[in-house]
């Protein structure tokens, strides 16, 4: 499911600008920080959750306009590690690598342009230290969805809901999923 997973996203990449409008092409530099976060250890007759404390993120997406008010793309987040609430010495982060489609309203206002709504779905490779150990962890599937406005076209902020998923096969058989609600900055160059 993995390398099927992360071909659909590079043929995805390759295929989408045969059908994108000359001049409608950005690229969207993000900042994030996570206002809720936790972490789900599910093993096979036990259920953990923790809280985390605030996480950063940083990530690019590359968008085409295939018409007017809809855009698909390509993007990346990467999470930085963050220790668990109530155990400094667990930490966890996420990079996540994903398809994105935007579908967007115009609207007539000098300061806001637009308001849209953001689907992702994509890979996520899931970091996990515990006590200063770090197990293998297999990368799994990445969920995101949210909304966001853009400002006088070219700034943009956004509320978008991540879920990313992964597993431990090291010691027991344990699947982990790492879910982050962040508001997002950006700023959006035009190609």
């Amino acid at each position: 499911m993995k390398k099927s997973l992360l071909t659909f996203i590079l043929a995805a990449a390759m295929v989408v600008p045969v059908f994108a409008e000359k001049g409608d092409m950005s690229i969207n530099a993000k900042l994030g920080l996570g206002v809720n976060s936790n972490f789900n250890f599910d093993y096979t007759e036990d259920f953990s959750q923790y809280n985390t404390d605030i996480p950063f993120m940083l990530g690019a997406e590359f968008f085409y306009g295939l018409i007017d008010n809809l855009s698909v793309g390509v993007g990346v987040n990467y999470v930085f590690d963050t220790a668990a609430k109530m155990d400094s010495e667990v930490k966890f982060g996420t990079t996540n690598l994903y398809v994105a489609v935007k579908p967007e309203v115009k609207l007539e206002s000098d300061i806001f342009t637009s308001i849209y709504l953001i689907g992702q779905l994509g890979l996520s490779m899931v970091r996990y230290e515990n006590y200063g150990e770090t197990p293998s962890v297999d990368n799994g599937l990445y969920l995101g969805a949210g909304f966001g406005t853009m400002i006088k076209d070219m700034a943009f902020v956004e509320l978008i809901f991540s879920s990313a998923k992964g597993g431990v096969s090291d010691y027991y058989d344990i699947n982990l999923q790492y879910n982050v609600t962040s508001v997002n900055v950006g700023y959006k160059f035009n190609i």
